[in-house]
């Protein structure tokens, strides 16, 4: 493990790579620019350090929502304009997939690299990495160390040039990782810093509060009315109604929970209001390994890759693929369309049995690299700041949340408390209790939203937004 880090710590301080033409690079801009796909100053200056630094192995950080896939695309297109290729890696299958439909190149697990060369199969997308080839490996921070520092060392070895891609703030590897602040923190690092997912700029300001540990920018949720309280049951089924009431009006719409048995949970309770609503009886079903059942009309997610399942010519059933049940065979197969490509496969009965569950609702986890117009999302109050950030940077317009009472949330947006009589200094938007002395007020550092004190009420509408000292209490780690 200490000499993979020693590795990789290394590799990023290396140079002499191919740089590409920036005349090549200013002209796949502005050809993204006539495409309709124009860059921001930050996404531009990412292509142009990426492609012309000549680093050996270079670390880009792209927070949730900074539109990395457009950069990306665009350092794809510049990379082989000036007569390079360009290999795509990435930790999980379905990264992958998100990948190479984003580059337009050859793109695999990091996994099967790492297999190959263990086992001395040399495919041609491995054979063929060298001195011109340009490996993007996204999501970096969930990578192993061990495997990125073996993927690293035969690219290197081969004369090929490494760019990390990721970002050290979101969930990482299961196995042993977290090098990417460390080679920030040595080498530096092309930073994307103005996000592009969010409709409303406090939004995306107090995302980027969370994600740097600051939690003076939770007090935009609270201040928003979007995070609710209460039981265990009442907010996964607070959490159900917001998310069902979307999916009826033709919203994309994302449900969250941060454990498998909440999801379980929440997954049989869309279920079960499906079938209700269902003019037909339910026909044929099949029990998953986690005790729910799925039938014929049930979206579903697949957890295991299995090459041998082919969808198309180049992609197989993956874990987090979504499909639709069309049918359940009498062997306790599933007869599926794949959401994406809308093609018709058939599950086989052992697959089903271990390696899928009901798609209704998914983890926090299982949800990273998903965007969605709005996710509604069920916590614990435990949580880490890494699935915090996660959570709240899923839904691009709006995000709502449900805590359990042991959470230190002060209020509802259906039950704001009640006016007090004490004046209270008008940087305040309301009066302060008689229990409770104002405190001074505190400028708002740029960028970050502060919360009010836990004494005042909403503002009347149309009220200007103020904000004074931060909270009382905070509940990220």
């Amino acid at each position: 493990m200490l000499d993979a880090e020693a590795l990789l710590l290394a590799a990023a301080g290396r140079g002499e790579g191919r740089r590409a033409d920036p005349a090549t690079v200013e002209l796949a801009l502005l050809e993204s620019t006539a495409n309709g796909a124009e860059l921001n100053p930050g996404q531009a200056q990412l292509v142009r350090e990426l492609a012309c630094s000549g680093a050996r192995m270079q670390l880009a950080l792209a927070p949730a929502g900074a539109g990395k896939t457009t950069a990306l695309a665009t350092l794809a297109r510049t990379w082989t304009a000036d007569g390079g290729t360009v290999l795509g890696l990435a930790p999980s299958a379905v990264a992958t997939a998100g990948l190479r439909a984003c580059l337009g190149a050859p793109c695999e697990t990091l996994t099967k690299l790492v297999w190959c060369l263990e086992a001395g199969q040399a495919p041609d997308w491995v054979a063929g990495i060298g001195p011109t080839t340009l490996v993007v490996l996204d999501e970096a921070g969930m990578a192993g160390t061990v495997e990125l520092a073996r993927a690293a060392e035969y690219v290197l070895g081969r004369g090929g040039s490494v760019r990390l891609v990721g970002d050290h703030q979101q969930l990482t590897s299961v196995a042993a990782g977290g090098l990417l602040a460390e080679i920030a923190a040595t080498h530096g690092a092309v930073t994307l810093t103005q996000l592009v997912r969010f409709d409303d700029p406090a939004e995306a300001a107090a995302t980027v509060a969370v994600r740097e540990g600051d939690t003076l920018g939770l007090g935009f949720y609270l201040d928003s009315g979007r995070v609710h309280v209460g039981d265990r049951s009442t907010c996964a089924e607070q959490a159900y109604a917001a998310w069902a009431a979307d999916r009826d009006r033709g919203v994309d719409a994302l449900l969250l929970a941060a454990t498998r048995e909440l999801v379980a949970q929440l997954n049989q309770r869309a279920r079960a209001d499906r079938l209700t609503r269902a003019a037909s009886s339910p026909g044929a079903e099949v029990e998953l390994a986690d005790g729910t059942r799925v039938g014929a009309g049930d979206p579903i997610i697949t957890r295991t890759n299995n090459r041998h399942l082919p969808i198309t010519a180049t992609e197989w059933v993956k874990n987090g693929d979504r499909f639709a049940v069309r049918a359940v065979g009498g062997d306790g197969s599933l007869d599926v369309v794949h959401t994406d490509t809308g093609r018709r496969i058939s599950l086989p009965a052992g697959y089903v049995a271990e390696h899928v569950q009901l798609g209704y609702a998914t983890t926090v986890h299982g949800a990273q690299g998903v965007t969605a117009e709005v996710c509604h999302t069920v916590l614990g109050g435990t949580e880490s700041r890494q699935l915090l950030y996660v959570a709240l940077s899923r839904g691009a317009p709006r995000t709502t949340y449900t805590w359990p009472p042991s959470a230190t949330v002060i209020r509802t947006a259906s039950s704001p408390p009640p006016p007090c009589p004490r004046p209270r200094p008008p940087t305040c938007w309301s009066a302060c209790s008689p229990a409770t002395a104002p405190r001074p007020p505190r400028p708002a550092p740029a960028g970050h939203w502060l919360t009010r004190p836990s004494c005042c009420t909403r503002p009347p509408p149309g009220t200007p937004t103020r904000y004074t000292s931060p909270p009382t209490t905070a509940w990220v780690p």
